[in-house]
């Protein structure tokens, strides 16, 4: 297999992360009606995780690949599950708070690997279109960072009740 090739696989990859996760996010999103700005900044992120994908998926065909259907079609059975792990419960934000965070930051080290060898290969086009998708999983991981602690102390305080 070639670099490009290589590439183009952990590509892939990105793609059927994108579209697991996007699955993930809706069901996430329905979960938090009780905190309106998470509820926002996930919808947010769900249109964030689509265009993502989408600029994956170009950058598949631009290097002459083609998306792989085996591996987005488990990519939306392996989202379908995910969200569905966490059904509705006293701590549910927790538990969505931090498989969210630790889904961002698997995401934000794929990227990084990602763009490490796009540019190692010389598509510099790829790096920076991967670089502002890093960039967004970022900005996603912060926010998820902040509101962790109102999720865990809200989780305390309605057990308390």
């Amino acid at each position: 297999m070639s670099g490009k090739d290589q590439l183009i696989a952990w590509l892939n990859d990105a793609y059927a992360m994108e579209k697991s996760m996007e699955e993930t996010l809706e069901r996430h999103a329905k979960d938090a009606k009780g905190a309106p700005d998470v509820q926002t900044r996930i919808e947010r992120h769900i249109e964030e995780t689509r265009l993502q994908a989408e600029i994956v998926k170009g950058c598949i065909e631009g290097l002459g690949g083609k998306v792989s259907g085996t591996k987005s079609a488990l990519a939306g059975f392996s989202g379908a599950v995910q969200g569905m792990m966490n059904k509705a419960s006293s701590d549910t934000m927790v538990k969505n708070s931090l498989s969210d965070y630790a889904a961002e930051h698997f995401e934000i080290a794929s990227y990084k690997a990602l763009i490490e060898a796009a540019r190692d290969l010389g598509e510099e086009t790829v790096a920076q279109k991967l670089t502002q998708i890093l960039h967004q999983e970022e900005e996603m991981a912060r926010f998820l960072e902040q509101k962790l602690p109102s999720a865990v102390r809200g989780t305390l305080a309605e057990a308390a009740s």
